[in-house]
């Protein structure tokens, strides 16, 4: 009960940031603080009659939550799909990497520091650059590398876009954290009864490391909502983001932020009431 209150207070704070948030533009154009309170009281007016909330179509207005909800899980489908892929392929290099020698793991991760410091639009355009290289040289099409209109659909070329950076700072963080734990008197001891370096790194290490990974997890997937942005103006996706950017009123940004946020808010509240969960029974043990 305790961890549900504490959930739905933070739940309430993140709305209540967004709809603060939301109001900034009023507050930088007009440098009229009672301008901003106004105009935040107003969004959260709108947020509160959501399904009577307008947006413009081409000059014409139309119900906002009768058109959202396809452009919606679009969105999602590219950012979950992005996202688990990333924890995916990071965390299996990870079990990899640290059965590799010392000197290869520095270089490994040379090499991550080294990408985590490219651009955003540089990974992109070297993406869509390697798709047309590839159909130069051998004529298969891996993906169309922009969409043609709102009903048509891509999906390989936006979900590595916005998968790489993230896959690189989990691999770089994951290789970080695990080397730490595996210095642990208790790895020592499981290596020292016999048990396989891969089997404790597997199944005992990688169980330490996943709460540390599930924090971070959060500020990378506040990275990814602003990446997403850019990916669905740049490959012409008619997702969530495109409301956001051909309406640009404060309350057509609280309303999409806030339904971005939710279900990524309940899948973390679950996660981390596992973990509490999980940690307060192993302290009970």
């Amino acid at each position: 009960m305790k961890i549900a209150k504490k959930l739905l207070l933070q739940l309430l704070l993140t709305f209540l940031s967004i709809i603060l948030i939301s109001g900034l533009p009023e507050l930088i154009m007009n440098k009229n603080v009672s301008a901003y309170f106004g105009k935040v009281k107003a969004v959260f007016i709108e947020m509160l009659y959501l399904n009577e909330m307008t947006y413009l179509n081409q000059g014409i207005k139309r119900p906002f939550l009768e058109d959202i909800w396809e452009p919606y899980f679009y969105s999602l489908t590219i950012l979950f799909g992005a996202l688990f892929i990333a924890l995916c392929f990071a965390q299996v290099l990870t079990w990899g990497t640290l059965m590799l020698p010392n000197f290869i793991r520095k270089i490994i991760k040379n090499i991550l520091t080294f990408l985590e410091s490219l651009p955003d639009l540089l990974v992109f355009a070297l993406v869509q650059m390697g798709i047309v290289l590839i159909y130069k040289k051998t004529g298969v099409l891996v993906s169309n590398v922009a969409s043609l209109g709102a009903e048509d659909r891509i999906y390989i070329v936006p979900i590595t876009c916005l998968m790489l950076l993230p896959f690189v700072y989990f691999y770089k963080m994951m290789i970080l954290m695990t080397e730490e734990e595996m210095g642990k008197q208790y790895v020592e001891t499981s290596l020292a009864k016999g048990m396989k370096r891969l089997y404790v790194l597997v199944f005992h290490v990688t169980r330490n490391t996943s709460e540390g990974i599930f924090h971070f997890s959060k500020s990378v997937l506040w990275f990814m909502i602003s990446n997403l942005l850019l990916v669905e103006i740049i490959f012409n996706i008619h997702g969530i983001t495109h409301y956001m950017y051909h309406d640009f009123r404060p309350e057509m940004l609280a309303a999409c932020l806030i339904l971005l946020v939710i279900p990524f808010f309940l899948i973390f509240a679950l996660f981390e009431w596992t973990i509490m969960r999980y940690s307060k029974r192993s302290e009970a043990l």
